[in-house]
């Protein structure tokens, strides 16, 4: 793949969440795609694990939308920075940590992640969605000025 065949590839996978189209998100990752995330202790493996992460996400906010802030890519990699909004109305269940109910707030936060690419597909992602600031701007975490 050249770089231009990587960035349309990615704009492909952020078009597939915004429509919330889990199948078409799926036929962009390989079948052994290996998906790192700071809200996990363990890697999602496969599809299965992939897909997971895709619902999470738009179970927690059905409203999510992602927009790409800005990206650099190669012939096998890209590293996009992201701003990601929505409303939770629906349960957000992040690894091993127990759910959290929907608190019915609206946030805007950012992040990036970093894909790795072969034969069309991702087969490796490492997310890093601001965990701190979603939990602040969701009322569950509570800010203290420094002393």
């Amino acid at each position: 793949m050249n770089t231009s065949d990587v960035t349309k590839l990615n704009d492909a996978v952020l078009e597939s969440w915004n429509r919330h189209d889990t199948k078409k998100f799926l036929t962009y990752c390989d079948d052994n795609i290996v998906w790192r995330d700071t809200g996990s202790p363990e890697p999602l493996n496969g599809k299965n694990g992939a897909g997971d992460f895709f619902n999470m996400w738009t179970t927690a906010f059905p409203d999510l939308r992602i927009k790409p802030l800005s990206q650099l890519a190669s012939e096998d990699r890209i590293a996009v920075e992201i701003e990601f909004s929505g409303t939770n109305t629906g349960p957000l269940k992040m690894g091993d940590q127990p759910e959290i109910h929907a608190t019915n707030r609206k946030i805007t936060n950012y992040g990036c992640y970093f894909a790795k690419v072969k034969n069309g597909k991702f087969i490796e992602v490492h997310t890093y969605p601001d965990m701190a600031g979603m939990m602040v701007q969701l009322g569950l975490h509570e800010m203290h000025a420094a002393h």
